[in-house]
């Protein structure tokens, strides 16, 4: 972990309310897991702590971030111009654990797909992705995931399949039946609980990226714990002991 100055080169909204950002930063920064997280300083004297952001991709020396305007930090961040200075905490928190299996499945809900890209790169044409969205002009999303292509779902029916990405996921789970798999999955809560609803029948090992407001991103303030199943310590820091946990051990 390091905190490394960084000079944006591009933050463009890719699609209503999303943005790509790239920093280049003036050191190497660690290798990292898919599903690791950094922690950006906005830019400006207007909001004090930083803001988590997922690990989307990293090609030494550009760091590239994607993320939704939702609160007052990312509407200064989706300001910041080519060439602003920032500060970049990185790269933190426990990633995918990648255990061998015959195939993977990918689901992605949202912005939750930043948090699986660098994961689809990782596993190339050994995953099938999945992934929801509100419109198809969310679909822009998905356009630098590459092979192979993602089967898509849109709550308006605009693109794809008329429904939430785990309804998809559950019209094509038999196709996986008999075989070695594993479940990747980022997305809302409720995205989450609906895909355990889905899953424990056959009690499919999945791993959870959770999206959570952090303050530190060390693990110092305790104020992103989430409840697990362990009955010794049932409250786990998200920054810490996740942002992936097994779908298994924690509680929705």
């Amino acid at each position: 972990m390091d905190d490394i100055e960084g000079k944006i080169t591009r933050n463009d909204e890719v699609a209503p309310g999303y943005h790509l950002l790239k920093i280049k930063l003036s050191r190497p920064m660690d290798p990292f897991v898919p599903g690791q997280f950094v922690m950006v300083r906005i830019p400006g004297k207007d909001v004090f702590l930083r803001r988590p952001f997922s690990i989307y991709d990293y090609r030494r020396p550009v760091l590239t971030l994607m993320y939704k305007v939702v609160g007052k930090g990312t509407e200064i961040l989706s300001k910041a111009g080519k060439n602003e200075k920032v500060f970049v905490l990185c790269p933190l928190g426990k990633g995918f654990d990648l255990q061998k299996r015959q195939e993977y499945v990918i689901l992605g809900g949202g912005i939750g797909i930043a948090g699986v890209h660098a994961l689809i790169h990782r596993l190339g044409t050994r995953s099938s992705v999945f992934f929801g969205c509100t419109a198809k002009e969310e679909l822009a999303l998905i356009k630098d995931i590459g092979a192979p292509p993602a089967s898509v779902s849109t709550l308006d029916g605009s693109c794809g399949f008329h429904g939430t990405v785990v309804e998809l996921l559950s019209e094509h789970l038999a196709m996986f039946r008999g075989k070695d798999i594993e479940v990747f999955a980022c997305g809302p809560a409720a995205m989450l609980k609906a895909l355990r609803g889905v899953l424990e029948k056959d009690t499919i090992p999945c791993q959870v990226l959770l999206e959570e407001r952090m303050a530190c991103g060390l693990g110092l303030c305790f104020g992103c714990v989430t409840k697990t199943v362990d009955e010794a310590e049932p409250y786990k820091r998200v920054c810490k002991e996740g942002p992936v946990f097994d779908l298994w051990k924690i509680c929705l």
